[in-house]
């Protein structure tokens, strides 16, 4: 029993250290030095850009929301009786403010 039992506590030990090995050692992408948006093909050693975007693909403002369509206005400017900021309803499809729980247009 005394026998079978030092033998279970080392190969648990073994496992314990192959595991924490693996944790600890860097992954392989980061050995290849790539930009963290590249792919590395680990074959031919090398890294490769992500593809260009279609050409019918235009990217959102930079004041739009990411959830909002990509023709969006611009926000207006925040009235004085505004809580807050405007922010934009996509159920409305319109700039507003809510003021005590309800939806204002602006």
């Amino acid at each position: 029993m005394r026998l079978s039992t030092r033998r279970l506590a080392t190969l648990g030990a073994a496992a314990f250290m192959s595991m924490a090995a693996l944790v600890v050692a860097p992954p392989g992408v980061s050995s290849a030095e790539c930009d963290r948006r590249m792919s590395w093909n680990p074959v031919t050693n090398e890294c490769k850009p992500p593809p260009a975007p279609p050409a019918w693909y235009t990217p959102p403002p930079a004041y739009a929301p990411s959830f909002a369509p990509p023709d969006i206005p611009p926000p207006p400017p925040t009235p004085a009786w505004a809580p807050q900021a405007p922010m934009w309803s996509n159920g409305y499809q319109h700039w507003g403010v809510y003021v005590g729980g309800v939806w204002v247009p602006i």
